[in-house]
């Protein structure tokens, strides 16, 4: 039996579209390609639960991924998946912090027992997912400030929990949907505009927490309305 994670076909982007949308604004090929990489761990690892039977089976994917990891910090040879082997090229590539994407994947475990409170889910969020973002804001400006992510990334996390079944409903009302957007709105004008393609997927997230379906084009439009603009 492998030890290897099962992915999709596509192994080294993101699942979701929206995602991959945004990240046709970043003009370079090959740093679109190592961000998609990184993105697609990030997804990964948030969506563990979903792909395993029983928390004891996600609980040894995490442990994979630590471990392969670590061996690209360490310049060890690295097992091989197609989404670690790109990974060792992206953090050869712009010098990535290895041990923060190591601890990153820490927070994600408190998925694997049943729905999150929301303080819970704010460490998946703040301590996982945003880590994952800053380092991948490394790829487009290694300088930038990327504490001006926190706050969108957050929103676009909790949504995605939210629709996904995984947030405690009577933490993740309409109230506390107006708050966590009110603050992304103020935290998307802080983000430089080389990073905004990582936090795009924000201009969508309030659809998300109220259940709305968007069109195609509606999505087109926002996305590219928040690039241009750099608001939701």
């Amino acid at each position: 039996m492998s030890d290897s994670p099962i992915l999709p076909e596509d192994e080294t982007v993101p699942r979701d579209e929206v995602v991959r949308l945004s990240a046709q604004f970043i003009e370079d090929a090959q740093k679109r390609a190592d961000v998609l990489a990184l993105l697609a761990f990030a997804q990964v690892l948030r969506d563990v639960p979903a792909r395993v039977s029983e928390p004891l089976l996600g609980d040894i994917r995490y442990t994979w991924w630590v471990e392969a990891l670590e061996e690209i910090r360490d310049g060890r040879k690295v097992r091989y998946h197609p989404l670690s082997a790109a990974l060792a090229g992206v953090a050869e590539r712009h010098a990535l912090d290895m041990q923060a994407l190591v601890d990153a994947i820490e927070p994600h475990r408190l998925q694997l027992d049943g729905r999150l409170s929301l303080r819970e889910a704010l460490s998946v969020a703040d301590k996982g997912q945003a880590v994952v973002l800053a380092q991948a804001a490394k790829v487009l400006a290694p300088t930038a400030d990327t504490a001006s992510l926190l706050i969108p990334a957050r929103f676009q996390t909790l949504a995605t929990l939210k629709v996904a079944g995984r947030l405690n409903a009577e933490e993740a009302g309409a109230e506390e949907g107006r708050h966590l957007y009110r603050d992304a709105r103020q935290g998307m004008k802080r983000v430089p505009s080389a990073l905004l393609p990582l936090v795009l997927p924000t201009a969508v997230a309030a659809h998300l927490w109220q259940g709305r379906v968007r069109s195609a084009l509606t999505v087109r439009l926002k996305l590219l309305w928040a690039f241009v603009t750099g608001r939701i």
